[in-house]
């Protein structure tokens, strides 16, 4: 057996490399996380009028996405991270858009790699609950997102944002807070979520354009859970958008109903969206358990207070097969049914589908892939 003496060049060398692993204290325990999700699928979508698409699409199941987080355990109960997450469109192999004041004209970064999805860091205490500074999803969005079945895809209904979309999902420049024991959205017992976010405006009429504020209450059950939002983001020229909503699921022998009603308003009538300035939808869900796989499926029902008393219906169901605790394939059908001067397509988003006349009826399908990291 021979031995190999390390010159203290090389010992200088690998203390350099393990110095960043070795933790600082007992209470001082970090780590950092790779995360994400490739989504691709095949779509076709149709609009009465305007013929039909077919294209690759990313994102029919899971929103695809690129992700880094950290946390530091600060002993006593007390955690500090940061969570950054950019939308991918994987089909192509882009980044997508971001938002830096909260209005249509802080639209930017397509194309490239940005955080658009969320960007924050936080802090976080067992006894006062977790504070919330950066880019993040508002109050309002986590119903629609939580109790909808599909969530993404073309069997999704959050096309039925009322005028304006900016801050529809997501807001920067945003303070939140998170009530004691919630894990983001998702909380047991009573729980209570409050944001507040900027427009950065300099000044002018203008100035509190894009601020932002919101709340949301709510109770999670061990088979149930419920919870209220409003979010109102400032808006000279709409006279503000206001975004209410109510919404509670129940467990069933491992089947999960939900059901989701709502309001999105603007205070003045804008001829965008037919001189309406108020839209009303509910919508009924499931996600039916076929022993590993699941069938969801969803109806909603839409109306517009236009002059034509406009309404909008959308059917959709899917099956998801999981081929393992990461990947599914998956395959989703919706059929859009609008009256009056309604013309949702049947999907929302870079991926829409064409456009129907209006009362025109929209279809289409997804079939997909999924793989989650």
């Amino acid at each position: 057996m021979t031995t190999q003496k390390m010159t203290f060049g090389a010992i200088s060398a690998l203390a350099c490399t393990l110095l960043p692993f070795v933790p600082l204290g007992a209470s001082a325990q970090s780590s950092v996380q790779l995360y994400g999700v490739v989504d691709m699928g095949v779509s076709s979508y149709k609009g009465d009028g305007a013929g039909s698409r077919q294209m690759v699409t990313s994102g029919g199941n899971q929103a695809s996405r690129l992700g880094f987080r950290g946390r530091e355990d600060l002993g006593d109960g007390l955690v500090a991270g940061f969570d950054m997450e950019s939308g991918i469109n994987a089909d192509t192999g882009t980044g997508q858009l971001s938002n830096t004041n909260n209005q249509a004209s802080g639209n930017s970064g397509g194309g490239g790699l940005t955080f658009n999805r969320k960007s924050f860091i936080y802090l976080q205490s067992k006894q006062w609950g977790e504070l919330r500074l950066g880019r993040d999803y508002t109050p309002a969005f986590w119903n629609t997102f939580l109790f909808d079945p599909f969530r993404v895809g073309v069997g999704a209904s959050t096309h039925v944002l009322h005028g304006t979309t900016v801050t529809g999902f997501r807001a920067s420049n945003s303070v939140g807070y998170f009530s004691p024991g919630c894990s983001g959205p998702s909380c047991p017992g009573f729980f209570y979520q409050g944001m507040a976010a900027f427009g950065e405006n300099g000044a002018g009429p203008d100035r509190q354009d894009g601020n932002l504020y919101g709340l949301r209450v709510g109770y999670g059950g061990t088979n149930w859970n419920a919870a209220a939002a409003v979010t109102t983001t400032r808006n000279r020229i709409a006279d503000d958008y206001t975004s209410m909503n109510i919404a509670a699921s129940y467990l069933w022998n491992g089947h999960r109903f939900m059901a989701l009603a709502a309001e999105n308003r603007t205070g003045n009538r804008l001829a965008a969206v037919g001189n309406a300035n108020r839209v009303r939808y509910w919508q009924l869900g499931a996600e039916w358990k076929v022993g590993n796989d699941s069938i969801p499926m969803s109806f909603m029902r839409l109306t517009r207070n236009d002059g034509a008393s406009s309404s909008s219906q959308k059917y959709a169901v899917g099956y998801v097969h999981n081929l393992s605790k990461r990947t599914a394939i998956y395959g989703t059908y919706a059929y859009v049914d609008n009256r009056g001067k309604l013309n949702l397509p049947v999907a929302s988003g870079a991926v829409n589908g064409p456009i129907p006349t209006a009362g025109g009826n929209a279809s289409g399908f997804d079939i997909g892939m999924r793989h989650s990291f």
